[in-house]
């Protein structure tokens, strides 16, 4: 066939694809190559059950099958007016099913027991996570090529009543046309951006079903008389408007007046037949001529064939080997392998020691095949379907005569014919074999030729034994008859001394066991360290797990029940530098998950200049995988002028629904076109296509097949159709990590220059758009395609705006202006435009065009409905979104009013806008409260300090206890400042006492809580500041003079001052336990700072009691231990707290300190009664109240009102020792005066 393409950035070349071999039934080309239509009747058309179908189903799935066909042989006789029907079909039953019981699976025909090397047309299986029971046909390719296979449940099959017949046969019809002819769906799908489910009609403009129902036809397709090309669905987009119906007649079956209508006025009825899966049959048949004995070619083969049948070819098999030169010989009978005798040692051995000296231009092909049919022959089972895999060197053509006579033997048996060119050279695009591997639905591998001098390396043996491995793996086998698969495989070259390090992956899809093999040319080229790490990260000892087979030139390791996850090796190389070591690990596929990779090309038409599409299917069982990468790799064959193999050429695969040349998405098929490959010759060139799959980082899934049994009578009322742009599934899960490789075959390319550029770009066929009704703009959304098919970059694109479907198709109409700069191949092209065509139904068009002016294919046409703008001003509406312009429904009529617009704004605007505005402010006000903040506090700050600088500093606390402690850095940090009036030194002369006794300690405690120690000398002061605190009912503070006075020059202290002793703790601070009682008191007698007794300013403060007001007369008398009872309270105090460092000068002067009006009245208790008792350890220390303290009458003149309990929640505080864990403190020691601390 012929494809044209040209050279990025140089001259353009056309390039020619030739399709050599196509792997053997996975080619969606050949799917259907099996069905004949001979005389208005299809013949060859196999059916297949599933293995995992259940036994105890056979009487009801065989009963639904014969009368499903039955009926649907009739329906497409008349749906296709006497054309066409069914005249035999093939059923292949499950191998696990035992027919000799007639009362669960009896049969009614013949019974073949054969080894079916071609697909099955139609799959019976379990149900689909989407489709279900419903038939589905999988189409990967376009308009007018025929479908890769049907699947439907088998549950459908098991009703019993005609009814649920017939509707099957219906659902099957619609299904075979699809299959068949390359038809597509007549009707659109909720939610489905590119064929929605409903469009305007262009005669009514009004919303119908997006879908085409022939009138009074049973046919499930539409005439041409019915059809509406301007409804957007899925086959009108692939097939440009033409209808089903001219599809169908323009097809193979009935172009140019073929099978025109029956005479009969009846159907066919389909002639089944019966055949069940048996034990493969296998003919090893190899090229012995003189150029296998070149660089040890020969030896090579030996090995490979010893390896492949000892190890990988199925229990049950039969295997003969059959060599062939100028004439045939059978070296070994067909035998049954097992496992038990030594039948594998035997057939594994049977190839000659050396080859003949026979040319090879004197080989006899035909002599060969004749000899594998004598021995197939000889055997006890059926020769039909037989696997023949020739081993040659492909050079040389195989004359006409010769060949005829193949293809008449190899079809008249339907045998199955692998080939694999051994060595693969320049000279191997000349086997001639194309016409008898299409035949016989085969494929062609290669082995690279890799000689070094007299030696060839190991890495082509390895590969020998690969290509054998896949043909033995592509046999119809049961799952768990297949031979292991290569999980991984890797060559390292040979040097001095080195490492070979390598990891591999043991995902969920295999089976327990695994074996990791090391292929090496000599055995000496393996060193004594093997090792392997688990992925738990143990490290496995090897020395008593290696095997060796010198026959194989293998040392492998059997691994039972193998871990999942990432394994690495290290293997000592001691290969030399032309040589090297090949490690692979294999294992077997799990029976129930299963991850497999099914390859094909484009149908090929040598007389057209379409282009090659590569198509891969990767699934898990029947569920496709989405989200892998894969990836095709073609390797040329041969080698370049310097000897050395020529570089691969690596072509990613996608599953994108694009149109172009993914038809679906979610499908799990993978496809791209063929890129251009360019050569210095106009020959021929092979190149071996390999596909490799893996799980692309984690983001692979599969669908979640949960469906439940339900009455297989309504299942078809149930289920969705296939399929839209995308297969959408409600359930996924993601895959482990996996690899997977599979060797597609030999394709041949032809390329030579032209000056001339004739490759268009592809078609755009996942146009959507978008029509906003407030602003009448259109915005237009498309995959980006490719300067030649979906390879490069275009040029530009061109879009018309048309009044009608098929001036759009014309591409005539206005033209879309300010198109977008075309992306990479695969973006997204989006582009906005101004629709001034109102009031009526508008068709668009898009496509690209490349340097050379050369077009792609027209896209598919998408319509807007464009209202006219209203003529009065509408009323306040919200506005209305974006509007796909192909699934318009009732809510997106004309009659929709516009929403309001501002000053040339629609809403949308003016509300991003005042929104911008809005958090913008929003901003700007935190910053300036956050600033106003800062600053405020800054002020305060300096004005606080300023204070402080200007003043004297007193420690205040409403409730307080004085910390004591030998150690200076535990300072307290709560404290409190007050600014005032300094008393001179001379009233208060400083304690030099270095240590205090209990009685001492009760003195202090009671001149802290007298009016002497507050008050100043100038009484008359102290009576103007008391007098608007007569009512007030809260504690006084207890004040201490900080030790950061300032004195002016003049009033500087000539008198040295000392702090006084501080009350030392009779207990270690480590000792501390947990406080168990409540904070709610004042102050306990321990609680007491040292102070020493202040008798004369007692007896000055009693002399001039008399002029105090009846506020400040309690106060001096509480000094004097004659406070009355009614003034209970009068020692409460304001609680002002502050920072203040410890003290360092004398503390004899206090003052009296005059509550706030902010102060808070708080009632003290005598004595609480949760108050523990420390002071009664104290020596001569009575625990009792104090005189202040004790209840004294009253005159009955003076009555204070019982004060209300004010609760305060105190901060916590360092919990108390015990008694029996305080430490007495030296007598000599200077006790340290430390800050207060607030209880």
């Amino acid at each position: 066939m012929c494809v044209d393409t040209k050279l990025p950035q140089m001259a353009s070349h056309i390039w020619i694809t030739v399709i050599l071999s196509i792997v053997a039934v996975q080619v969606s080309c050949q799917s259907q190559g099996n069905i004949r239509l001979v005389d208005n009747g299809y013949e060859g058309l196999v059916l297949d059950i599933d293995d995992t179908i259940p036994e105890q189903h056979c009487n009801q799935i065989l009963n639904g099958i014969k009368n499903v066909l039955s009926e649907f042989s009739k329906q497409l006789f008349n749906a296709t007016g006497r054309r066409v029907s069914i005249r035999d079909v093939t059923i292949v039953l499950p191998r696990s099913w035992q027919t000799t019981n007639s009362q669960t699976c009896a049969i009614w025909g013949p019974l073949t027991t054969s080894a079916i090397p071609t697909p099955a047309n139609i799959h019976v299986s379990t149900p689909h996570p989407v489709f279900h029971t419903r038939p589905w046909v999988q189409q990967s390719q376009g308009c007018g090529q025929p479908g890769d296979y049907i699947q439907l449940g088998a549950d459908l099959l098991r009703a019993s009543t005609n009814d649920s017949h017939l509707k099957t046969a219906q659902l099957l019809l619609a299904e075979w046309a699809k299959f068949r002819w390359g038809i597509f769906e007549e009707q659109g799908y909720e939610g489905d951006v590119v064929y929605p489910a409903t469009f305007r009609h262009p005669s009514t403009s009004e919303i119908k079903p997006n879908s085409c129902k022939p009138a009074g036809s049973k046919a499930p397709f539409c005439k041409t008389e019915d059809h509406i090309p301007e409804a957007p669905n899925k086959h009108n987009t692939l097939c440009q408007g033409k209808s089903a119906w001219d599809v169908i007649m323009n097809s193979a079956d009935f172009k140019n007046n073929r099978n025109s209508p029956s005479n009969n006025t009846e159907a066919l009825v389909p002639n089944i037949k019966f055949v069940q899966a048996g034990a493969p049959n296998i003919i090893l048949l190899v090229e012995d001529t003189a150029v296998m004995n070149l660089q040890r070619r020969w030896l090579f083969i030996r090995k490979a064939v010893r390896r492949v049948v000892a190890y990988d070819i199925p229990d049950g098999a039969y295997v003969g080997v059959v060599v062939f030169n100028s004439v045939a010989r059978s070296t070994a009978s067909l035998s049954k392998m097992d496992q038990v005798t030594d039948v594998r040692q035997r057939i594994g051995s049977s190839m000659p020691r050396n080859p003949s000296h026979i040319p090879e231009k004197h080989k006899c092909l035909l002599c060969g095949l004749q000899e594998a049919l004598r021995t197939l022959d000889s055997g006890s089972t059926s020769s039909e379907g037989a696997t023949i895999i020739l081993i040659t060197t492909g050079s040389g053509a195989t004359p006409k005569e010769e060949m005829d006579e193949m293809i008449h033997l190899a079809t008249e048996r339907r045998l199955h014919i692998e080939v694999i060119l051994y060595p693969a050279t320049d000279m191997t695009s000349n086997h001639g074999l194309e016409k008898l591997i299409t035949a016989t639905h085969g494929s062609v591998l290669t082995v690279m030729d890799e000689g070094v001098g007299n030696d060839s390396k190991v890495t082509m043996m390895v590969s020998l034994m690969d290509a054998l491995l896949s043909t033995i793996w592509r046999l119809n086998t049961p799952s768990k008859d297949k031979p292991s698969r290569v999980v991984h495989s890797q060559a390292y070259q040979g040097s001095l001394v080195s490492k070979a390090k390598g990891s591999f992956i043991i995902d969920d899809s295999f089976a327990p066991d695994a074996k990791f093999s090391i292929y090496y040319y000599d055995l000496n080229h393996v060193g004594n360290t093997i090792q392997l790490t688990t992925p738990s990260g143990k490290v496995m000892s090897s020395i008593n797990m290696q095997e060796e087979d010198g026959d194989a030139n293998v040392i492998f390791m059997n691994i039972p029940m193998a871990e999942r996850g990432k394994w690495h090796y290290t293997v000592e190389n001691r290969a030399d530098s032309h040589q090297g070591l090949v490690i692979q690990v294999t294992s077997h596929e799990s029976s129930s998950k299963q991850i497999t990779i099914r390859s094909w090309t484009s149908q090929i038409n040598n007389s057209s200049k379409s282009p090659v599409i590569i198509y891969a299917e990767i699934k898990n069982g029947m569920l496709p995988i989405l989200n892998a990468r894969v990836v095709a790799k073609l390797q040329r064959l041969g080698t370049g002028l310097s000897g050395n193999k020529y570089a691969p050429v690596y072509v990613d695969l996608y599953d994108s629904g694009n149109g172009d040349p993914d038809i679906t998405e979610g499908d799990g098929v993978y496809t791209r076109y063929l890129p251009y490959l360019a050569h210095s010759t106009e020959e021929v060139v092979d190149y071996e296509l390999t596909i490799t799959a893996h799980d692309n980082n984690g983001k692979a899934t599969t669908p979640i097949n949960n469906i439940l049994t339900r009455n297989p009578r309504i299942y078809h009322t149930q289920e969705k159709t296939c399929c839209g742009s995308s297969i959408q599934y409600e359930h996924v899960m993601s895959l482990n990590s996996f690899q997977r490789s599979e060797v597609h075959g030999v394709i041949g390319i032809i390329s030579y220059a032209d000056k001339l550029d004739t490759t268009p770009p592809s078609r755009i066929l996942d146009l959507k758009s978008l029509f906003n009704l407030s602003s009448y703009e259109l915005t237009l959304r498309w995959t980006a395609p490719g300067d030649d098919y979906d390879w490069g970059r275009v040029h530009h694109y061109e879009a018309v705006l048309a009044n009608s479907w098929k001036d759009a198709l014309a591409f005539e109409g206005e033209v879309v202006s300010g198109m977008p700069v075309p992306e990479p191949v695969g973006s997204e092209q989006i582009t906005t435009t101004l629709v001034e065509l109102y009031g009526q139904i508008i068709y668009i068009n898009v496509r690209a065009f490349d340097e050379a002016g050369n077009h792609g294919g027209e896209s598919n046409i998408v319509s807007v409905w464009v209202p006219r703008p209203p003529t009065t001003a509408p009323p306040p509406t919200s506005p209305l979104p974006l509007m796909p312009s192909s699934s318009l429904k009732q809510g997106y009529d004309q009659e929709v009013t516009q929403p309001i617009r501002i000053a040339g704004f629609n809403f949308e605007d003016m509300a991003v806008i005042v929104g911008s505005v809005a958090g913008f402010l929003f901003v700007v006000a935190i910053i300036a409260t956050f600033c106003f903040l800062h600053v405020a506090r800054r002020q305060r700050q300096e004005k606080n300090k300023d204070k402080k600088e200007s003043s004297r500093h007193a420690i205040i606390k409403a409730s307080s206890t004085i910390v004591i402690d030998k150690d200076e850095s535990q300072d307290s940090a709560d404290s409190a400042v007050k600014n005032v009036e300094a008393l001179s030194k001379e009233d208060y002369p400083p304690s030099s006492n270095p240590s205090w006794s209990p009685s001492h300690l009760l003195q202090e405690h009671e001149r802290r809580f007298s009016v002497n120690s507050l008050v100043s000398r100038d009484l008359g002061e102290i009576s103007e500041s008391m007098t608007p605190y007569e009512n007030l009912q809260e504690p006084y503070p207890d004040v201490t003079l900080t030790g950061t006075h300032s004195y002016p020059s003049s009033q500087a202290s000539s008198t040295p001052h000392s702090d006084p002793p501080a009350y030392q703790p009779s207990y270690a601070a480590d000792t501390f336990t947990a406080y168990p009682y409540n904070y709610d008191h004042e102050y306990s007698n321990e609680e007491l700072p040292p102070y020493s007794s202040q008798a004369p300013l007692r007896s000055r403060m009693a002399s001039q009691s008399s002029q105090l007001s009846a506020y400040q007369r309690p106060l001096i008398e509480a000094q004097s231990g004659q406070i009355p009872t009614s003034y209970p309270n009068m020692l409460a105090r304001p609680r002002i707290t502050s920072m203040a460092s410890q003290c360092s000068t004398p503390y004899g002067n206090e003052v009296f300190i005059a509550p706030s009006d902010l102060a808070q009245p708080q009632e003290i208790h005598i004595l609480p009664n949760g108050m523990p008792k420390y002071t009664s350890d104290l020596p001569g220390y009575i625990h009792q109240p104090s005189q202040m303290y004790a209840n004294v009458a009253t005159d009955g003149n003076t009555s204070t009102p019982p004060l209300p309990n004010k609760t305060k929640v105190p901060p916590p505080v360092a919990p108390k020792p015990m008694m029996g864990n305080r430490v007495p403190v030296e007598g000599n020691i200077e006790p340290t005066r430390r800050n207060i601390t607030q209880v």
